[in-house]
């Protein structure tokens, strides 16, 4: 699974990057993959949007090419054309589509390891950030967070009581803020969201805890 075997499924919320260990021919042309790997390269909110019967699967291996793109195109309207080396743009044998970039893969990964603790002070929020590369070797210490900015959301429900931008790896929600947010105590739809900031992006995907 070293990067390998990986397959891109269309779900509700766009594509979820699985990888797989084995696959089993159960007849035809049909395989059962099994020993899935869900929610690769920072797609878990397309994982638990799950993906229909039927829904459209792209290997990701060497015989697809990769279409070079800039930053600067994220959100404009494109056109792709795809047909016959050599030819003419939109000549016989071409196809093309329209579609917006998203640059999903510049999106900052959702931190681990969130939890909430209960201190004098009031609640204490812990994570840990995840990279791309070298963030889990085994003999140094993980690769550096850059940018080590972060957003947390206060969220009774759908409705956010507060908001606060942290530099590090924590943040203290103060007994006072609580106090002020819900006067009858927090409830079970009470819950707190940590997002990273990624440059060029804004703030990705958050990872949410219960509040207590």
């Amino acid at each position: 699974l070293g990067g390998a075997n990986a397959l891109a499924v269309r779900t509700a919320a766009g594509w979820e990057v699985i990888q797989y260990r084995t696959a089993t021919l159960i007849g035809g042309d049909v395989w059962r993959l099994t020993g899935l790997l869900r929610g690769q390269q920072g797609t878990e909110a397309e994982m638990r949007a799950g993906a229909e019967a039927g829904a459209v699967v792209v290997f990701l291996d060497e015989a697809l090419a990769r279409v070079e793109i800039g930053p600067g195109e994220r959100g404009l309207p494109l056109v792709c054309r795809a047909g016959p080396v050599g030819a003419a743009p939109g000549g016989a044998g071409f196809s093309e589509v329209a579609f917006t970039l998203e640059g999903r893969q510049g999106r900052p990964w959702s931190p681990s390891g969130l939890r909430v603790e209960t201190a004098a002070a009031g609640r204490v929020v812990r994570w840990t950030p995840r990279v791309r590369l070298y963030g889990d070797p085994w003999d140094v210490g993980p690769a550096a967070v850059d940018p080590l900015r972060f957003r947390l959301r206060v969220l009774d429900g759908d409705a956010v009581r507060r908001t606060m931008t942290v530099e590090g790896e924590e943040a203290v929600y103060a007994a006072a803020d609580l106090a002020a947010d819900f006067p009858s105590g927090p409830g079970a739809a009470a819950r707190i969201a940590v997002s990273q900031w990624g440059e060029g992006w804004g703030w990705g995907v958050e990872a949410e805890i219960a509040l207590d």
